[in-house]
């Protein structure tokens, strides 16, 4: 007789099923399911875990969120050998550690074990959560395939490590908390009783809770392990001696900061949608006339003007912005109603970084707006890779 009722794991994919993540990537191993299982902590509604398989085995396993943080806590000591610093805002480490295989910076084995460590942490995470929201794209699929893992096996292996953070979960849902302490003295005393004696680590423990960091900022600030350092804090944080922040409360957003200056709604609407689906940030400014306040107010990576206002012409508003001592190397992107040698002429003069006459495909608008970020970064924020 088959372990699980055969019905519903026929229906699975594209629809979200309520489930103990390990019981239900149990059955997809089973039933020899392909596609990207997206759990979320049901502590933490902004914190989800991925796991892809194909035909029952596990290709990879991530996390949706705080990928830059936890990739530096894992890999930590092997990235500052090889020079690279990672960008602030990482969206998927496995498509960032697949192409710095391919421009040769790990070799195919340094590649499957660096894929094999993240693969079995994030495991860790989601097998030790109790029932939670989990959805299957039977369509979520990897370019690149390095590993094809047993789950019973891999279980084998990270067993020890999930009893533990099961037992720890009432009061630490995740290695991207970040421990408040209420009293330093407490914590102190705790500390002098800890089973190490290096006072480096000691120091950058102290220093890297008075900043707010995460599990994984702490562990890779003092190469100590996330699990070390939750059983550590554990009896502090269930006496109310430390609390613990949730990942949405003191999250940063590094997207790139856009301002949109218009005053039609329609143009608004998809401009907004146009950038927040390709992970920017926008602030929309509906009249050129708060627009000089804003700018000189507010700190944006570009700024996108609508030509065609009512009260102001972008052109002329953009040529208030270069008198600006502060706005004059900023990218600016007239947005204009036709696209003829006159609108050239025009955004030249007005001093605008570059224009875009419409109709334009949406695409084309992140197309000028990421080459001119691009453009205008001083500092390389990640390795340089061959294409």
């Amino acid at each position: 007789m088959s372990a699980f009722p055969l019905g519903p794991a026929l229906n699975l994919s594209d629809e979200l099923v309520q489930e103990t993540p390990y019981k239900f990537l149990q059955k997809l191993a089973h039933y020899q399911v392909s596609g990207k299982l997206t759990i979320q902590n049901p502590f933490d509604e902004y914190v989800h875990w991925q796991v892809y398989l194909g035909n029952g085995k596990i290709h990879a396993a991530n996390s949706k969120v705080g990928s830059s943080e936890r990739l530096d806590y894992l890999l930590g000591h092997c990235l500052v050998e090889k020079q690279i610093q990672l960008p602030t805002h990482l969206m998927d480490d496995y498509e960032y550690i697949c192409k710095l295989w391919k421009n040769e910076v790990f070799s195919f084995q340094q590649t499957r074990s660096i894929l094999t460590q993240c693969t079995q942490e994030a495991l860790v995470q989601i097998l030790s959560l109790p029932t939670s929201n989990c959805y299957l794209e039977s369509k979520g699929r990897l370019e690149q395939l390095f590993l094809n893992l047993d789950f019973e096996q891999l279980l084998s292996q990270i067993k020890p490590k999930i009893r533990y953070w099961w037992q720890l979960r009432s009061e630490i849902n995740s290695p991207f908390q970040r421990p408040l302490v209420e009293d330093w003295q407490k914590l102190q005393l705790a500390l002098a009783k800890a089973t190490w004696n290096n006072k480096h680590q000691l120091q950058q423990l102290n220093r890297a809770l008075k900043d707010l960091n995460s599990l994984y900022k702490i562990g890779n600030a003092t190469k100590i392990s996330t699990l070390q350092l939750a059983l550590l804090l554990h009896p502090l944080i269930k006496a109310g001696d430390i609390s613990m922040l949730s990942y949405q409360e003191i999250q940063e957003d590094h997207r790139p900061s856009i301002a949109y200056i218009g005053d039609r709604p329609a143009n608004q609407r998809m401009a907004k949608f146009t950038l927040e689906n390709s992970d920017l940030k926008i602030t929309i400014i509906d009249t050129p006339f708060k627009a000089l306040a804003v700018l000189l107010s507010q700190k944006f990576d570009l700024v996108l003007i609508d030509t065609n206002m009512v009260d102001m012409d972008g052109y002329q508003l953009c040529s208030l912005c270069r008198q600006s001592d502060s706005l004059k190397n900023l990218p600016i992107i007239l947005l204009t109603d036709e696209n003829n040698l006159t609108c050239r002429i025009k955004a030249k003069l007005s001093g605008a970084s570059s224009y875009l006459g419409k109709p334009f495909l949406p695409q084309e608008l992140v197309k000028v707006i990421n080459t001119h970020l691009t453009n205008s970064q001083n500092v390389t924020r990640s390795p340089k890779l061959r294409d």
